[in-house]
C-alpha cells in the first residue's frame, strides 16, 4: 500500500456526529445521525470508528467536537475507505474521510486549528 498521506495525523478522540441520511428535501423529516468518535484527525482529514459501515465515496456532514472549542465544528468530508474493526463491539467499522473545501462549513477554522496543534 502505497504512502498517500500530505498532511501530519494526530491521535484524537472526540464524540463526532455524522449524518448518514439527509431529510428529504422541502420536509420537516429528520435524517439519520450516528455517533461515532474520531481516533486521529489531520487538516485534510480524519479517521473515525463507528457502528454502521459507511460508503465508499459518499459525501457526507460530519460535526466533529474539539476539546478546545465550545461549539462543533461542521465539515463536508468524502468516504475514502472503509473496514470491518474486530476489536469494539459497539464501533465496529472503521472510517476514513477526506475533508472536503465546502461553502457553508467549518473548514477554515479547521485547518487553523489543527496547524495550531502541529505546533
Amino acid at each position: 500500500m502505497s504512502e498517500q498521506r500530505r498532511h501530519l495525523r494526530l491521535p484524537l478522540e472526540s464524540r463526532t456526529f455524522i449524518e448518514l441520511v439527509s431529510p428529504q428535501l422541502g420536509t420537516r423529516g429528520t435524517g439519520r445521525l450516528v455517533t461515532c468518535q474520531t481516533l486521529n484527525i489531520s487538516r485534510g482529514g480524519l479517521q473515525v470508528a463507528l457502528g454502521d459501515a459507511v460508503t465508499v465515496g459518499a459525501i457526507l456532514q460530519i460535526s466533529v467536537e474539539l476539546p478546545t472549542e465550545e461549539q462543533p465544528l461542521y465539515l463536508a468530508g468524502e468516504v475514502r475507505w472503509c473496514r470491518y474493526n474486530d476489536l469494539d463491539a459497539e464501533l465496529r467499522w472503521l472510517a476514513g474521510f477526506k475533508l472536503l473545501n465546502a461553502e457553508s462549513t467549518d473548514i477554515g477554522r479547521w485547518v487553523e486549528l489543527i496547524a495550531d496543534m502541529e505546533r
